[in-house]
């Protein structure tokens, strides 16, 4: 069993995350754009409460109808290929984020990918907040589960956000400009972000 894990914001997608793009949808924009200015992604209770502020617009849609939204997204070059590829040579694939869960499992389904996780949110407004650590811990368990060694499985990330994920996997792989100082040595470095590269790298290094 090989495994491979994927942020979706920044990471699968370009331009506008999750969050932006329904709230572009639905006519709330300017509020998100002004949140992004003034919270920080490790400020939990401004996020939670962000969320909650979110969860209260999206009580009047559906979630078929919020994800209407999210289905003309830009996505990255290369994923199909790259995910293909991945399945080719006999690899499990999850798309892993920190925005709304029901926008990763549509794009999980998209992407043919085989497992998902983010922030759950119900149809009556209940959230279960996902965070950066549990990313690692939620990708542990599926390790776990499927009796994969942590340092034989990859990850793609782009954010601060997707630190924990990839310090925890024997495998990290960068797709924005600036490596972080916490990867300095430990990651293999993408910058151009394309999908079918990083998966090409990930065949080479974990074995296909």
């Amino acid at each position: 069993m090989k495994l491979v894990a994927f942020d979706l914001d920044g990471t699968l997608l370009w331009g506008d995350s999750v969050w932006e793009a329904i709230a572009r949808g639905i006519g709330c924009l300017e509020r998100v754009r002004e949140m992004e200015e003034q919270i920080a992604p490790d400020q939990i209770a401004e996020v939670t409460a962000a969320r909650e502020e979110s969860a209260g617009w999206y009580s009047a849609y559906t979630f078929d109808e919020l994800l209407v939204h999210v289905a003309t997204m830009q996505v990255a070059p290369g994923v199909d290929e790259g995910f293909a590829l991945l399945r080719e040579h006999g690899f499990k694939i999850a798309v892993v984020s920190l925005t709304w869960e029901f926008a990763v499992e549509w794009f999980a389904n998209r992407f043919g990918a085989d497992y998902f996780a983010g922030t759950a949110l119900t149809p009556d407004g209940q959230i279960t907040h996902f965070w950066p650590e549990d990313k690692a811990l939620w990708l542990t368990h599926l390790a776990r589960k499927l009796g994969v060694d942590m340092r034989d499985m990859a990850a793609v990330g782009d954010t601060r956000g997707d630190l924990p994920m990839l310090l925890a996997v024997g495998h990290p792989y960068w797709v924005a400009k600036a490596v972080p100082s916490e990867l300095d040595g430990k990651v293999v470095h993408q910058p151009d972000g394309d999908m079918l590269a990083v998966a090409e790298r990930i065949v080479r290094a974990v074995g296909g």
